[in-house]
């Protein structure tokens, strides 16, 4: 077959008629077919969308030279057919993914920024994750209009407009992020069963932790997973509890001063990255759209499960500062204790700790319990993806040595730099800033041009990356040396 990689371009070929047009058939010869590079973007207001009826291979020159096959994904269909799961499970899987470690740290970045800033910029955070998000989910609309098929991940999405090097340094940082979220998820099971339970170092349980979730980890059925998702669901209400109750207690035992305005403007964006994260399931949401019984209705899912996690934050971040005010910890956990403090947040000079809270012990099970089966659900966005890349990674072997590695970066991570609210930090305004605002705004600049949200999220994204960033790698610089 004659591949014409600008047959579209060329003058003898009209736009009306160059894709999708009604007499297109008798304008090109079945023999040509278009390359990646010559199809126009989906939504340009002179060109109409085409829908491939029939199984199209077309040859597509890499951007590093190298030929391949692009397979139309109305004919692409899995190596196997996974189990769906319904617009309920759905909803309580974003719940999973989104209340997580971070929680922790919203106390402490309301209390870094005021009453004045502090709430505002929780609900603004979850706002702006939520038009992210939004933006994927359009786009994704978007090209399943077109192909017929949802895509399988967000590299799938990010080919359509950029190619094949858009698609794999998306994929990269993707997994990149995901892994390393994982590994914050391993330092904060490692803190909250070190205060539920003597006898061990953080690290050691950090590493007992990953330990105890890796069986998980070989779980290929999302459906599987799903059926764990309600304990995020439960702990989400646990979480609620207690540390709005330890706020009120400790409000009564021994008040705490506040303030209205940030001591600093410095960390204001740096904060606001780690607010942002809170949220964060961009990645993640073509995965679960495609294993959708109606990936139509991921708006659904995404509406619950955002008005109830902005609840949930802004509700604990308030509660919380109400309660220990400006002494509030960067792990809300290692504030509930009686005075002169909890194990590894004493103040200078101080060697026996203070007794420690039940609701501490509550929330620490809590929290083990949620990040359990949480880090499964982002592990297995990364498997679905890394396997779809590449079918070696099918075979079982090979499957157990990439899940196995996988769980160990994490909890290398979690081992050498633990320092939790520090890493967040730094995952947040780099990793986060890239793939959760500029991703969406891109795709959506190139399926359906620049609008005024776009444009305020790219100046937000901007501001993050670089202020952000910088202030981010001194802190943790500081916690480093210090530590």
């Amino acid at each position: 077959m004659e591949v014409h990689p600008e047959v579209i371009g060329r003058e003898d070929i009209s736009r009306e008629h160059s894709f999708g047009g009604d007499e297109e058939e008798d304008d090109l010869s079945p023999d040509v077919v278009p390359s990646e590079r010559s199809l126009p973007r989906l939504t340009h207001v002179r060109r109409q969308l085409h829908k491939h009826e029939e199984p199209t291979e077309i040859a597509v020159d890499s951007d590093d030279g190298e030929e391949s096959t692009l397979v139309a994904h109305a004919n692409h269909k899995d190596t196997e057919e996974r189990p769906k799961i319904t617009v309920w499970a759905a909803s309580s899987n974003l719940v999973t993914c989104m209340v997580g470690a971070s929680v922790l740290s919203l106390p402490r970045m309301v209390a870094n920024n005021g009453w004045a800033l502090g709430p505002g910029m929780v609900l603004l955070a979850g706002f702006v994750s939520y038009q992210a998000c939004t933006m994927v989910d359009q786009a994704m609309d978007h090209l399943a209009d077109t192909y017929g098929q949802h895509p399988r991940n967000i590299g799938d999405v990010v080919q359509e407009c950029f190619g094949q090097r858009g698609r794999r340094a998306v994929l990269f940082l993707t997994c990149v992020f995901q892994i390393s979220k994982c590994g914050v998820y391993f330092v904060v099971i490692g803190a909250n069963l070190n205060y539920a339970l003597d006898g061990m170092t953080q690290r050691q349980w950090a590493l007992t932790g990953a330990l105890l979730c890796m069986r998980l980890m070989f779980v290929q059925d999302i459906t599987v997973i799903s059926r764990w998702s309600f304990i995020g669901v439960i702990a989400s209400v646990v979480y609620l509890l207690t540390i709005s109750a330890g706020g009120v207690e400790a409000a009564a035992l021994n008040p705490t001063p506040s303030k209205t305005w940030p001591n600093t403007y410095t960390n204001l964006l740096a904060d606001f990255a780690v607010m942002v994260y809170a949220y964060s399931p961009c990645d993640v949401l073509p995965v679960l759209k495609h294993d959708m019984k109606e990936p139509r209705s991921l708006h659904l899912a995404l509406r619950f499960s955002f008005f109830t996690v902005v609840f949930l934050y802004v509700s604990l971040g308030s509660v919380a500062y109400l309660g220990w005010g400006n002494q509030v910890a960067g792990n809300v956990l290692l504030s509930m204790c009686d005075p002169p403090g909890c194990p590894g947040n004493l103040p200078a000079k101080v060697d026996a700790p203070g007794k420690k809270w039940m609701l501490g012990y509550c929330l620490a099970g809590a929290v083990v319990s949620n990040l359990m089966v949480t880090a499964p659900v982002v592990l297995y966005c990364v498997f679905r993806v890394l396997e779809a890349e590449h079918t070696l990674l099918t075979q079982p072997w090979v499957n157990r040595t990439l899940r196995v590695t996988t769980v160990t970066i994490a909890v290398l991570i979690a081992l050498f730099l633990p320092h939790f609210t520090e890493i967040l930090a730094v995952i947040s305004t780099g990793l986060l800033t890239l793939l959760q605002i500029f991703v969406p705004v891109a795709v959506t600049l190139a399926l359906r041009g620049l609008g005024f949200r776009e444009l305020l999220l790219c100046f937000l994204g901007v501001g993050m990356l670089t202020a952000g960033m910088f202030s981010a790698l001194k802190n943790l610089y500081t916690a480093i040396v210090e530590g």
